[in-house]
């Protein structure tokens, strides 16, 4: 009885849970880490974000004032970036730190966070990752894989819904089988011919050989994870979507994809996700404003524009401080709740639209079990900033892996761990 109060109370998940199955009554349960991330493209006016006083009781900023309820789940951070420049052009590296034109000078490429965490989580779970955009696109997205390929976000509220519940039929899966196994001939075949020839290549053509190979490896585990999954009943749900609702606006939208995202991963068939914010979409998104996000981060620090961005801004951290909050409220099996082992990052890759600066960009991190409650400040040492990927290294080494450098990282993160 405890366990079904528990199943049908968390979310409006109606069938028992494969990660909650075995240890639903167990202090010691082994519960997994989750990382999700998710950023707008435009940034933040940094007076609004960042506060003025360093550490616990920091006043609260016009954007933060949603999460104050929260602020002992979650940090506030400046001074982190990735020390680049360029605008927009910038922003889809928020999450790597390495531009795609640098990326042959890493052993990974300009690999994501996520991605690298879902490397991590491999075929553990149905999906890896999922990467997911809401009013965005793909040359905005911020997931890379490790051989420099944006990941496409997903942008349908309905094909995120039927791929995380919809079972498919005998025949569907039938299908998709031998399609899986074609695809995989295939590739051994293609692989066997690059075979063939590789003695003879000289060594810039060896070398891209080698990354052609490590992509095929990273097919080849694609296709037996979705074979693995293929004849595992998906988990049922209660939750309903709206028949029209991926014509809606940003604002029906955006809570919708986070309560998708909270029972992801609530019935463990992620641990990894992403979500892009970009445009507003068709009339203004649903927001009281007069021009698209674009006009309005030109503000020329114009205190009616920028009151008008806020209205744009707000919405996007009240929306996250719902999906904090969200988390907060659902118990795992080792009685720490769904946010206590989840990472949540909100920020974006450009600091200030209105000058297109990519320094000191707007950092938040909730849950994962961290120690919170503080408006971190790091400094500067001339003209470089402390490398964001110092606290993506730190977050991966809270996720399991036992590594000592992610991209630009020169160290975890000084000053803030569990």
């Amino acid at each position: 009885m405890r366990r079904r109060r528990f199943l049908q109370g968390a979310g409006g998940v109606m069938l028992a849970l494969p990660l909650l199955e075995a240890t639903a009554d167990s202090k010691d349960a082994k519960v997994p880490k989750r990382l999700v991330t998710s950023s707008v493209f435009y940034g933040m006016v940094p007076k609004h974000f960042h506060p003025k006083e360093v550490g616990a009781n920091y006043k609260v900023p016009r954007y933060l004032k949603s999460l104050n309820h929260l602020r002992k789940d979650f940090t506030v951070f400046s001074g982190l970036d990735h020390n680049l420049s360029g605008g927009h052009e910038m922003t889809p590296y928020f999450l790597t730190g390495i531009p795609i034109n640098h990326a042959k000078g890493y052993k990974e490429g300009n690999i994501s966070i996520d991605q690298k965490a879902a490397l991590h989580v491999g075929a553990q779970t149905r999906f890896p990752s999922l990467t997911l955009g809401c009013e965005s696109n793909l040359s905005n997205a911020t997931s890379w894989t490790s051989h420099s390929s944006q990941v496409r976000p997903i942008q349908s509220l309905r094909a995120l819904y039927n791929l995380l519940f919809q079972n498919y039929s005998s025949k569907v899966k039938q299908q998709h089988a031998a399609k899986i196994q074609e695809d995989k001939s295939i590739l051994d075949f293609v692989r066997g011919q690059a075979k063939s020839f590789e003695r003879n290549l000289g060594k810039a053509d060896t070398e891209k050989l080698d990354q052609y190979f490590t992509s095929v490896r990273e097919l080849e585990k694609k296709f037996t994870q979705s074979r693995i999954w293929l004849d595992k009943a998906k988990p049922k749900t209660s939750y309903k979507l709206k028949n029209a609702i991926d014509h809606a606006s940003l604002v029906d939208k955006t809570p919708i994809f986070y309560d998708l995202m909270a029972l992801a991963l609530q019935t463990d068939s992620t641990r990894v996700i992403t979500l892009d914010f970009h445009h507003l979409g068709k009339e203004g998104g649903g927001l009281n404003v007069t021009k698209d996000i674009h006009t309005l981060s030109h503000h020329g620090q114009e205190e009616e524009i920028i009151d008008e961005l806020s209205i744009i801004e707000k919405f996007y951290t009240r929306e996250f401080a719902r999906f904090i909050g969200k988390l907060k409220n659902i118990k795992e099996a080792n009685g720490q709740t769904l946010l206590d082992n989840t990472m949540v990052l909100f920020g974006s890759g450009m600091s200030n639209g209105n000058s297109h600066s990519n320094r000191d960009l707007p950092i938040l991190l909730a849950g994962g079990g961290f120690k919170h409650g503080e408006h971190k400040k790091y400094e500067r040492q001339g003209n470089t900033s402390v490398a964001l990927c110092n606290l993506y290294l730190t977050m991966l080494q809270n996720f399991g892996l036992q590594i000592d450098k992610f991209n630009t990282s020169t160290g975890t993160l000084t000053g803030f761990g569990v």
